[in-house]
């Protein structure tokens, strides 16, 4: 009876193992169907940019060529480790970029991105250099600025949608001795197939800690003189309100999205900014095309204008509208023309900027 009993006890624990081995092996250890390799990937823009209409200032025109190419080693598919370069070279110089409120530098060579990936079941967690993870528009963040950090995101299954809860800390956001930290977290909703119709709709909430910004990123934000110099008037803590909808209109792929950012740390009334874009067809294969328009009011205190896209002039304190049209000429290549239209909020003239662009995606 002994034996008997110590038998089934046996049985029984084998049985724990064998099932425990089993969901462990089903969440943790299943064989990645993905195979080691190395990637290799670049993009390339090479720009034609005049701007006019400049108050106080002569017209600007000049040619911007950025070369961007990528290495990553993939392991399996819940891990990979990339790396990229970025190669400038421009007709203007490095000095002409902060006056110019450019974000990049106009010559030079660096490594702009260095990141490890990891999936472990339904998170996604980076580390390292990489671009900003956050779904929202380019009024809020330029996707060309990549910033030492961490992030997370768990995607989480509800029936016919999906839940995406995120967030964000990075240090040292941009150059000239910037030691900026940016925190964010975000909830995101997604429903739908863009092939009927597509709906995504994203919460989120930013905080900017400056510290030791080059008083030349202020840009058009109110500004105090401190005891270490010259600084933003307001605080940054962002709460951003952003909605995306795709669906088609016959053949043809349309995209809108509306971006809402409201600043809860200004002493100052002027705290809101939109954008609002929408888009016709798509680019990648040869002969598609794309068109755009895109509307944006931004309030002085708003937002930092440290951070966000510098493919408009100003970067707060203006409202405008940019309309644009690309043609697919060979595989993942395309040339894109677009136009700028844009109003400092205190003065009645406007600035005009075109652009022609020829783009190599990844």
């Amino acid at each position: 009876m002994d034996f008997g009993f110590r038998k089934a006890g046996l049985s029984f624990a084998a049985l724990l193992i064998g099932v425990g081995a089993a969901g462990a092996q089903e969440q943790y250890f299943e064989e990645s169907a993905v195979k080691p390799r190395i990637t290799f990937q670049w993009d390339l823009l090479a720009r034609y940019d005049s701007i006019s209409h400049l108050r106080a200032r002569p017209d600007i025109e000049r040619g911007r060529f950025e070369l961007r190419p990528e290495l990553g080693l993939v392991l399996s598919d819940r891990f990979r480790v990339g790396v990229r370069a970025v190669c400038d070279i421009g007709t203007d110089h490095n000095e002409d970029n902060l006056p110019n409120f450019d974000n990049y530098r106009s010559r030079g060579v660096a490594l702009d991105r260095w990141y490890v990936e990891a999936k472990p079941g339904p998170v996604t967690i980076l580390a390292g250099r990489f671009g900003m993870p956050l779904l929202s528009s380019e009024m809020l963040w330029d996707r060309d600025i990549q910033t030492p950090g961490a992030s997370a995101a768990w995607d989480i299954p509800a029936g016919s949608s999906r839940f995406t809860l995120a967030a964000a800390g990075f240090v040292n956001s941009q150059r000239e001795g910037d030691h900026t930290r940016v925190f964010a977290g975000q909830g995101v909703w997604r429903i739908g197939d863009a092939s009927t119709f597509a709906l995504e709709a994203a919460a989120a909430y930013w905080h900017f800690d400056v510290r030791d910004l080059n008083p030349l990123y202020l840009r058009q934000n109110y500004t105090i003189a401190g005891a270490g110099g010259l600084t933003y008037l307001s605080q940054f803590h962002l709460a951003d309100a952003f909605v995306r909808v795709r669906f088609p209109l016959g053949p043809v792929p349309v995209t809108a999205t509306v971006d809402f950012v409201h600043n809860f740390g200004s002493p100052t009334e002027d705290t809101n900014a939109v954008e609002a874009t929408v888009s016709f067809g798509r680019v990648g294969a040869p002969g598609q095309m794309r068109g755009f328009y895109t509307f944006q009011y931004i309030q002085r205190d708003a937002l930092p204008g440290a951070y966000n896209t510098d493919d408009w002039w100003f970067h707060t304190w203006a409202r405008g509208h940019r309309v644009g049209i690309a043609l697919t000429v060979f595989k993942d290549v395309f040339v894109q023309g677009g136009v700028v239209f844009q109003q400092r909020l205190d003065k009645t003239t406007w600035l005009n900027r075109v652009t022609i662009d020829l783009v190599k995606m990844f």
